[in-house]
C-alpha cells in the first residue's frame, strides 16, 4: 500500500539528507548520484535556491548560470552532449555546492503502468540469474520512483538512481531490466549508458496516470478511483510530475488490466496520457512501446481480455511515434502476473531498437492487411516484411475462427500459403468475417521465421460480447466422511463442505473462497504439489499453503517467505453463523445441524451474511489455522 504524504518537514529531511542538497542551494528531484541525462538534447537542469541569486551549474564540459527567482526556484539549459561520463553534475551558489556525482550521459527510458511492470525481476522466470549477472551490466543504471500519489502536483519525489548489481537489479521491475538488457546487447549501443526510471504501481487504472486538465472532456462517472483509494490523476501527480521536464528517449508503458472491463474508453484514455506526457517532458514526438496485454483466461468482470487488446491496438494506430509490442503466446494464461516477462521486455526492445533507433531488426509479427472471400473460403493476407509465416512448434495453425452472414464464429482450419492463411470451416460454408486470437488465452500460433506472434484482430463491427470458454487449470478435490474439499487450480480452497452444507461464500472472484493477498492482488499458488497422502502444498515464490488433510478435520499451514505481509482470507457463506469461543479461542461456524471449529484466525470481519475470517501473516512468519468437524 503506498505511503501517505509526507508533511513538509520529513521531505525536507529527504532532501537535506541527499547529496544534491546543500544549504542555500539544492538541485531538483530528478538529479542525484548514479543517475543517466539524455545525450544529444539540452540538458534541463532545475532546483532552488536564495531568492534572486546566482547559480552557475556544470556538467563536465558544459556550463550556464542562472538566476533564482524570488520563489528560489531556479532552471537553467546546458548544451547537449554525447554518450560519456562519468561527471559531476553541480550547482553552485552563495559559497555553497550541491551535487550529484557519477553521472553518465546516454538514453533514458522511462517505465511506467501496474502491477506487471511492477513485478520485479527475483519474482519473473530467469530473475534471479539475471540479477546475479547484472554487476556485468556497467553501462546500466536503475531509477526507482516512490509509490506515492498526491492530490496536486508534486515537485519532489522519493526518486533513487543506483548502479545495475544484484541487490538493485532484484528489486527493479523485470520488464525495464530485460528490456534495457537487450537494448545494451545491440552492437551499435553497446558503449551507450542506458538508465531505466521505473514509475509504476500495482492494481492502477489509467487515469490515475494521467493530469487533471487532461481529464477535463471525460464524464467524471467515466473515471474511477484506482486500489487503495488513489483517485485520478493522483499518480501523476505524485509519480510523473516530480521528474519535471526531464529529457528522455522515451516510454514504456504496461497497463490495461485496470481498464479492461471497459475497453471502449480506453483509447481516449491513453491518448490523453500520450499528449499529456509529451507536453510534461516538451518532446512532441517522444515514442511510446506499449505492451498488448498477454494471455490471461478468467478476464475481468467478465469480459475478455480480446477487448482491451483491440483497444490498445486501436490507441497505438491512432497515434504517431506509438508501437506495439504483442503479449499473446507468452504465458499459459492462468496467471494474473505471469513470471515470464524476459519476452515481454525483449519484445519491447526490438520495437525501441527498429522503431527509436533505426536498426535494421525484424521487431514485429505478421501484421494483419485484408481478407478475401474465395468461394467456400477466406483468404487472410499479411504483411511479413520478407520473414514469412509459420506455426509457432509446428503442426496446424491455430487461432482463426470464421463467421458467414449470420455472424456466428467457429473454428477454421487454416493452411498457409505464401504469406497468407486461407481458412475453411465445414461448418460455415461461405464465410465473410474472421477473427484471431480473439480470447482471453486464444492458444493462437501463428509466428514469422523470427517467432513474433501475429497480434489478434477481427474483421466484423459486432459489439462487445463475450461467451469465452476457457480451459481451466486441474484443481483437487478432497473426500472424507466428515467433509469435502475442493482446492482450484490457483491453490486456493473453493469449496468446503460438511455435514451436506457449503461453509464457503460461492461469490465470483476475490469475494469468494479463499484468497491470500499481498502487495496490489491475490496470490496465485498455481505450484501445486501432493508430498505425501493426504496433504497438499500449493506455492508461488514467496508463499506456501501446505493443507494437510485428516478424518475429523484439517490443517491450513501458511509460509510466508517474502518481506511483505499476506493475509488468509475465507469468506463465508452467507447461512453460516460466527460465534467465538472466549477471547482468544476457536471460531464456531454454524450451518443448521453442522459445526466447523477454526483455531488460530485473528478476527472476523464484515456484516452478518457476508462474514470473512482473517489471518495475517508477516513475511519470513508461518502461522496454521486447524479445522475440525462436529455436528451432523
Amino acid at each position: 500500500m503506498p505511503a501517505p504524504r509526507r508533511p513538509a518537514a520529513v521531505a525536507f529531511l529527504i532532501l537535506a539528507a541527499s547529496p544534491a542538497w546543500a544549504a542555500g542551494v539544492r538541485l531538483g528531484a530528478p538529479f542525484g548520484d548514479h543517475m543517466v541525462i539524455q545525450r544529444d538534447r539540452p540538458v534541463r537542469v532545475w532546483g532552488e535556491a536564495a531568492g534572486g541569486a546566482g547559480v552557475r551549474v556544470r556538467l563536465g564540459p558544459r556550463q550556464e548560470r542562472a538566476t533564482a527567482a524570488p520563489d528560489g526556484r531556479w532552471s537553467a539549459t546546458l548544451e547537449p552532449l554525447p554518450a560519456g561520463g562519468p561527471y559531476v553534475l553541480t550547482a553552485e551558489s552563495g559559497g555553497q555546492r550541491a551535487e550529484a556525482a557519477d553521472v553518465l550521459v546516454g538514453d533514458v527510458w522511462l517505465c511506467s503502468g501496474q502491477s506487471n511492470m511492477q513485478m520485479t525481476l527475483k519474482e519473473s522466470d530467469g530473475g534471479p540469474e539475471a540479477a546475479d549477472a547484472a554487476g556485468a551490466l556497467g553501462k546500466l543504471r536503475l531509477c526507482s520512483v516512490g509509490k506515492r500519489p498526491s492530490a496536486v502536483p508534486e515537485s519532489v519525489g522519493e526518486i533513487r538512481w543506483r548502479v545495475a548489481s544484484r541487490e538493485s537489479a532484484r528489486d527493479f521491475s523485470a520488464v525495464g531490466f530485460f528490456f534495457a538488457a537487450d537494448l545494451l546487447a545491440d552492437p551499435a549501443l553497446r558503449g551507450v549508458p542506458v538508465g531505466v526510471i521505473d514509475a509504476s504501481f500495482g492494481g492502477t487504472m489509467c487515469e490515475g496516470w494521467v493530469p487533471a486538465e487532461a481529464l477535463s472532456g471525460f464524464a467524471r462517472e467515466d473515471l474511477r478511483d484506482s486500489m487503495f483509494g488513489i483517485r485520478p490523476s493522483g499518480l501523476y501527480n505524485g509519480m510523473i510530475a516530480p521528474l519535471g521536464k526531464t529529457s528522455i528517449k522515451g516510454v514504456v508503458w504496461y497497463q490495461g488490466e485496470g481498464n479492461s472491463d471497459r475497453p471502449a474508453l480506453y483509447p481516449r484514455l491513453l491518448a490523453a496520457l500520450f499528449a499529456s506526457w509529451r507536453g510534461r517532458f516538451e518532446d512532441p514526438g517522444l515514442p511510446f512501446i506499449v505492451v498488448q496485454l498477454p494471455d490471461y483466461a478468467p478476464g475481468w468482470s467478465g469480459v475478455s481480455w480480446a477487448w482491451i487488446r483491440e483497444a490498445q491496438a486501436a490507441a497505438v494506430r491512432s497515434a504517431e511515434h506509438a508501437s506495439l509490442a504483442v503479449g499473446i503466446d507468452t504465458n499459459d494464461g492462468s496467471d494474473l502476473h505471469p513470471r515470464p516477462k524476459r519476452e515481454i521486455g525483449r519484445r519491447a526492445a526490438l520495437l525501441a531498437l527498429h522503431d527509436v533507433y533505426g536498426r535494421p531488426v525484424v521487431a514485429r509479427g505478421p501484421e494483419f492487411l485484408r481478407a478475401t472471400p474465395e468461394g467456400g473460403s477466406l483468404r487472410v493476407a499479411f504483411d511479413t516484411a520478407g520473414d514469412g509465416l509459420m506455426a509457432r512448434g509446428g503442426g496446424p495453425v491455430r487461432g482463426f475462427a470464421v463467421a458467414g452472414a449470420d455472424g456466428r464464429y467457429r473454428y477454421a482450419d487454416a493452411a498457409i500459403d505464401g504469406d497468407a492463411v486461407v481458412l475453411r470451416s465445414q461448418s460455415v460454408p461461405s464465410p465473410l468475417t474472421v477473427r484471431y486470437a480473439w480470447a482471453g488465452a486464444p492458444g493462437a500460433n501463428l509466428v514469422n521465421r523470427s517467432g513474433l506472434p501475429a497480434a489478434p484482430f477481427r474483421t466484423d463491427r459486432a459489439t462487445q460480447a463475450d461467451a469465452d470458454v476457457q480451459r481451466q487449470l486441474a484443481g483437487r478435490l478432497v473426500q472424507t466422511k466428515s467433509y469435502e474439499v475442493v482446492v482450484g487450480g490457483n491453490g486456493m480452497v473453493t469449496s468446503l463442505v460438511a455435514g451436506g452444507k457449503q461453509f464457503l461464500s460461492n461469490d465470483p472472484g476475490w469475494a469468494g473462497g479463499t484468497t491470500l493477498t499481498g502487495g496490489w492482488a491475490p496470490r496465485n499458488l498455481a505450484d501445486i504439489r501432493e508430498p505425501g497422502p493426504g496433504f497438499l502444498s500449493c506455492a508461488d515464490d514467496d508463499v506456501r499453503l501446505d493443507l494437510e488433510f485428516g478424518e475429523g478435520g484439517m490443517d491450513w499451514t501458511v509460509a510466508n517467505r517474502g518481506k511483505g505481509e499476506v493475509r488468509l482470507r475465507i469468506a463465508l457463506h452467507p447461512k453460516v453463523a460466527v460465534h467465538r469461543r472466549g477471547e482468544p479461542g476457536p471460531v464456531e461456524l454454524r450451518r443448521d445441524a453442522a459445526i466447523v471449529l477454526v483455531t488460530g484466525a485473528d478476527l472476523v470481519s464484515g456484516p452478518e451474511g457476508s462474514q470473512v475470517l482473517e489471518a495475517a501473516i508477516a513475511g519470513g512468519a508461518t502461522r496454521r489455522l486447524t479445522l475440525s468437524f462436529a455436528g451432523k
